[in-house]
């Protein structure tokens, strides 16, 4: 390959992964192309990029944007997977694809910058995604809110009822 060929394909990794906080790294070797096709295709309906790198042009680009964790772990055919918006979801998106296809071999990777390990992806996985997360925290902080607003209305709607039953009482004393 010629040297300005490497530079620029080094370049375009560089440009690529140099700002990605989650990326994953996964051996591809004896997947079928239909597999694949169909494994890329999901992941970019889930907007969970998939490339295939050449490992001594990764290893200097990794380097180069200081991602040397990463570096160890590209040993045979490697393709790195990465996700900007949500890591929860591009680990359950590995684990579940690990599972269908016994060729795509997770090795481990980045998330938010720091080495995880394929035992620590697998944990991540089991996680709820970002979105939900955000759920359950609105609900947890709604929660107590909620329970103020609803003793407050309770307490009102006994006031009320005491007032309406003074009412009731005067006006039957005819006062």
């Amino acid at each position: 390959m010629a040297n300005e060929l490497k530079e620029l394909i080094i370049g375009e990794i560089v440009a690529k992964y140099q700002n990605t906080n989650n990326c994953l790294v996964a051996g591809y070797q004896g997947i079928k192309a239909t597999e694949f096709d169909q494994l890329r295709k999901d992941m970019q309906r889930k907007k969970i990029g998939l490339q295939i790198v050449k490992n001594s042009l990764a290893v200097i680009a990794f380097k180069k944007i200081g991602m040397t964790g990463v570096v160890d772990m590209l040993k045979g055919p490697s393709l790195i997977v990465a996700s900007e918006s949500d890591p929860v979801l591009m680990a359950k998106e590995a684990i579940e694809w690990s599972k269908k296809i016994p060729s795509f071999s997770l090795r481990g990777g980045l998330v938010d910058r720091s080495l995880v390990s394929v035992g620590e992806i697998k944990e991540l996985a089991k996680l709820p995604s970002l979105p939900v997360l955000h759920t359950q925290i609105a609900v947890g902080i709604g929660a107590p809110i909620v329970g103020v607003v609803n003793a407050f209305g309770a307490v009102m709607r006994s006031l009320a009822t005491v007032m309406n039953a003074v009412k009731e009482q005067k006006e039957k004393s005819g006062g």
